[in-house]
């Protein structure tokens, strides 16, 4: 017996749950491809390779070599805390809720920039390419968030600037305003690298 009352059937599932399985299913294959490695040459798969050895590009400094104090002034926000600060990234926010300016600052040492890159067009209005002193990179934006990634051989880094639900009586920021930031720590970043 399968555990039904005589007489039973199991529910049929509604179209809506049956297309909510499938897109489901289509992105764990996604997740799952992307994270593999068959070991199979991908230079066909449109994310260009550099040829260069993890961990060849320069050092950033810690934070991408921007102080809280600067990020600060850079992106029009006082009391900002730093509460992750670690040898790949930091991370600065005002408040202890997730509502609030969120500033971030990674770095990936021999990770396919063209996989974040990817992420970003899935995930943001805008992505687009970018250089900021000969290196290349994308910047990606949806309003109140931009991102920037840059290359650096086989390594990259990517600053993000968000500035959260705006408060009662203050006026959203543009996403020029937002990028424009980002564009500013990015630059700093590169100008200090080491």
């Amino acid at each position: 017996m399968d555990g039904l009352a005589p007489g039973r059937h199991a529910p049929t599932p509604t179209p809506r749950a049956a297309a909510g399985v499938i897109a489901l299913l289509a992105v764990l294959a996604l997740l799952l491809a992307g994270c593999s490695d068959s070991g199979d040459d991908d230079s066909g798969s449109g994310t260009p390779t550099t040829g260069a050895a993890a961990g060849s590009g320069p050092f950033f400094g810690e934070c991408g070599g921007v102080s809280t104090a600067e990020v600060s002034q850079i992106v029009d926000t006082q009391g900002l805390t730093n509460v992750t600060n670690n040898s790949s990234g930091c991370e600065w926010v005002t408040s202890a809720d997730q509502l609030g300016p969120q500033f971030s600052f990674n770095w990936y040492r021999g990770s396919p920039i063209g996989r974040e890159r990817a992420t970003e067009q899935l995930s943001r209005e805008s992505t687009t390419d970018l250089t900021i002193d000969g290196h290349t990179g994308f910047i990606a934006s949806s309003p109140g968030i931009c991102e920037i990634g840059i290359a650096f051989g086989a390594d990259f880094f990517e600053w993000s600037v968000s500035y959260g639900v705006t408060a009662s009586g203050e006026a959203d920021r543009s996403t020029e305003q937002v990028c424009d930031a980002a564009k500013k720590l990015s630059t700093t970043t590169v100008e200090r690298a080491k």
